[in-house]
């Protein structure tokens, strides 16, 4: 509560808003303009609101999409995971090809663990994966996913921007791996999964070739698609790294698909992700992207596993049954 009434205080001051209704000092200097407050909601992780109007900052006006921490939060995750993606949007992301709702403010304050990122709001323009009404559709829609990814994965594979805070270290994925634990409750298959994982993960990381940025979350609901002609534009940046060229797409395959979608559609999107990362000009052989695809998965067994043992409600764990399913071979 004394979190709560000091950030409420703190409301029209300076600093990250938290609040959708009332601005700090420095956003509203920002976008001076009339600005209407269309929606606000708050989500896992972050709270959410949309504006019409606004303009200032970085030029031109439009629709304004907020993303905050809100008033009497104190979430270190999430605070954290907030500044990687205003990081990300505002010096990485305009460098790409790959298309992204555009950056136009971001503040944070360490002391409170408070945060918020403005970027244009895309929703009116896009639609997103319940515009898919068939089977047929949805799983085209995923062979357009993996071929954005690819263009994301080719344009940042061994790009020199790729260091300091966003460099690759596998000795630190090494290390996490080596403190990661299986609970007593885990499933024998599960427990073993993680271990092996673990124990394998030197070597496997020793097999890739380069490094890319990985998004670190992917699935349909991270994609938008233009009204206009049908794109899809990648969203939500806030677990994005350097990582080997296979993790995202095996965090798709194996963290978010059944086994039985993974054995049906797996052939296919790994066909386009592959062709399009050639078209691009990167090319791995069969058993090159074998490699990196068990490395790849390496790391989502244990991300997933270190993500279950915060948080062991029913959909990390389900996850983490699909993840070490697959690592034992199943579909």
């Amino acid at each position: 509560m004394a979190a709560l009434a000091d950030d409420l205080r703190r409301l029209p001051g300076p600093g990250p808003a938290r609040s959708a209704r009332v601005w700090p000092g420095d956003l509203r200097a920002a976008f001076p303009g009339p600005r209407q407050l269309r929606e606000a909601w708050v989500g896992e992780g972050a709270a959410f609101a949309r504006y019409a109007g606004g303009g200032g900052a970085g030029g031109g006006g439009g629709p304004l999409f907020l993303k905050y921490l809100p008033a009497g939060w104190r979430d270190e995750r999430a605070y954290v995971r907030l500044g990687r993606e205003a990081a990300y949007l505002r010096d990485l992301a305009p460098l790409s090809p790959v298309p992204h709702a555009r950056f136009r403010h971001a503040a944070s304050d360490p002391a409170r663990l408070g945060a918020h990122l403005v970027t244009e709001d895309l929703t009116d323009a896009t639609t997103g994966w319940g515009a898919f009404a068939t089977d047929a559709e949805r799983e085209t829609a995923l062979e357009h996913i993996v071929r954005l990814l690819a263009r994301h994965h080719a344009f940042w594979l061994d790009r020199p921007e790729l260091r300091g805070e966003w460099d690759w270290d596998p000795a630190r994925a090494v290390r996490r791996a080596g403190r990661v634990r299986v609970a007593p409750d885990w499933t024998d298959g599960e427990g073993s999964a993680v271990r092996e994982a673990a124990e394998a993960l030197p070597t496997l990381l020793a097999d890739t070739r380069g490094v890319t940025l990985a998004h670190g979350d992917l699935h349909a609901g991270q994609v938008l698609w233009s009204r206009v002609d049908g794109s899809p534009i990648l969203i939500d940046y806030g677990q994005t790294h350097a990582a080997p060229l296979g993790e995202d797409l095996a965090h798709l395959l194996y963290v978010r698909l059944s086994a039985p979608d993974r054995a049906r559609l797996g052939p296919r999107l790994r066909e386009a992700y592959l062709a399009e990362l050639a078209a691009h000009g990167v090319h791995r052989s069969e058993a090159g992207w074998q490699a990196e695809e068990r490395a790849g998965l390496a790391l989502n067994v244990l991300a997933t596993a270190a993500q279950a043992g915060r948080d062991p409600g029913s959909g990390v764990r389900e996850a983490l049954a699909r993840v070490t399913a697959g690592w034992h071979g199943e579909g």
